[in-house]
């Protein structure tokens, strides 16, 4: 059986920050849990979203894998033990490339399922002082993705992901169509008939399809 470890479960609550002259509400700065927290269909208890775009359930939990921390360690000064980038999830092994929309996991007593890549936004660039930070994020592919909640139940940092149900398109193929090669019509298809992409990365590739095929 397929299963990934977890390097930590972070949460934290919405705050005023400042960074680089910039002051916005984020809840970026998590921290990790040594305790079970139960996870709900929006989310873990006690965990907070500053905006409605960085909630919902579609967008629960937010997966960032461990794997690419030392890419990151020499551009971001000071980096993180954990919770680079704001996530719930540092996980190993769980790259892109591995994980699928619509891949099911048990992990602790909830179900969860991957719904989407991450959209990487402009104040992690502005945490770290960064200004190409998003950039990088979309040229690399190393963008991390959420998940959507099947099951609730408790969960804890000790908890694994075991992987019970496959699904269909990569992370990587939907972030390649995303970011890269944005009018490929059969790659444009393909993602968009992924029935468990969540529907705020459909839209707007439904969109690039549209012009795709204009262009035709």
């Amino acid at each position: 059986m397929v299963r990934y470890v977890l390097q930590a479960l972070n949460y934290g609550k919405v705050e005023t920050l400042t960074y680089g002259g910039k002051t916005f509400e984020s809840a970026i700065r998590k921290t990790a849990s040594e305790a079970p927290v139960y996870l709900t269909k929006v989310g873990l208890a006690g965990d907070e979203q500053a905006y409605k775009d960085h909630g919902g359930e579609d967008k629960a939990l937010c997966l960032y894998p461990y794997d690419y921390y030392p890419y990151w360690k020499d551009i971001v000064k000071d980096p993180p033990e954990t919770a680079l980038f704001g996530e719930n999830l540092t996980c190993v092994g769980l790259t892109e490339e591995k994980g699928h929309v619509g891949d099911v996991y048990a992990f602790g007593e909830a179900v969860i399922q991957i719904s989407e890549p991450r959209n990487p936004c402009y104040k992690l660039a502005a945490k770290y002082a960064v200004p190409d930070m998003v950039l990088r994020m979309r040229d690399t592919g190393f963008t991390g993705f959420l998940f959507r909640v099947l099951k609730e139940g408790y969960v804890s940092g000790e908890d694994v992901l075991l992987l019970m149900e496959k699904g269909d398109v990569s992370i990587a193929e939907v972030n390649e169509v995303k970011f890269h090669d944005r009018y490929n019509k059969e790659k444009l298809k393909r993602v968009l008939a992924s029935e468990a992409l969540a529907e705020s990365t459909k839209a707007p590739l439904r969109k690039q399809l549209k012009k795709a095929e204009s262009m035709a």
